[in-house]
């Protein structure tokens, strides 16, 4: 009879933990100063990712917190298991360590300049020599990764935007590389629009994601997610999410 009990309250206890583990908060950091992607504070995270994330996990019925935060602590943290990242690109060695969901938005990266500049932008190596601004702690792809390391060019970085194109009107970066729907917000906020160029050629098209520390053992999680995400492209609520955001 102990033993019957023994068994019925063990089972109890598992039953327990696993209805805690499954209703406990899925906690993803984002870039705090990145609109109309990611911006805002804990009491009101705001952008794109923000609505998405939280619209997906909604129909998901799973519990949510978005931790908007400079982007190098978010790094910080996420490499030692303290939360999941959402709008982060992909490079080999991030691979290594996050699990990836399936692309949630692909943004469109190019190289802006001063009017007077005479740098004709058509691949990497025509950056040799020069001093670019970027956004501290970022990845902008695989390939301009590898020329940044092999100092093809310099970058210079800021914590956010604005900062960014503040030193290229200075004269004290020789161009910015950002995504160009943030960065024309930026420029039409700030009046300089007419001061400033940008490239046609994008100098990556980079897609942003969700992930995980693969120890965090989020695969069956960021599988529903996927499928879910599917599901919204298909019932049009992500194409009504994206355009409040992004006007063609």
């Amino acid at each position: 009879m102990k033993f019957f009990f023994l068994c019925v309250f063990l089972s109890t206890a598992i039953l327990s933990l696993d209805t805690i583990a499954k209703n406990k908060d899925t906690i993803i950091a984002l870039d705090s100063a990145y609109p109309p992607y990611m911006h805002g504070s804990k009491s009101k995270p705001k952008g794109l990712y923000a609505n998405l994330l939280k619209e997906i996990f909604g129909k998901m019925k799973l519990s949510l917190t978005l931790e908007p935060k400079p982007w190098k602590r978010v790094m910080t943290k996420a490499k030692v298991g303290k939360w999941g990242v959402g709008g982060i690109y992909k490079n080999s060695e991030r691979v290594k360590i996050f699990d990836y969901s399936e692309p949630i938005y692909y943004e469109r990266l190019v190289l802006f300049t001063r009017k007077s500049s005479n740098i004709k932008f058509k691949k990497l190596s025509d950056l040799k020599g020069k001093v670019i601004g970027v956004m501290r702690g970022w990845s902008y792809g695989e390939d301009f990764d590898k020329a940044k390391k092999m100092k093809v060019f310099r970058v210079q970085e800021t914590n956010e935007g604005t900062q960014s194109f503040k030193l290229l009107l200075k004269k004290r970066v020789d161009a910015v590389v950002m995504d160009s729907v943030s960065a024309n917000i930026i420029l039409k906020k700030e009046g300089w629009l007419k001061k400033v160029d940008e490239s046609t050629n994008p100098v990556a098209k980079n897609a942003a994601y969700i992930v995980f520390l693969k120890t965090m053992n989020q695969k069956e999680l960021i599988n529903k997610f996927n499928n879910t995400v599917q599901q919204m492209k298909e019932d049009g609520s992500y194409q009504k999410i994206i355009s409040e955001f992004i006007k063609d």
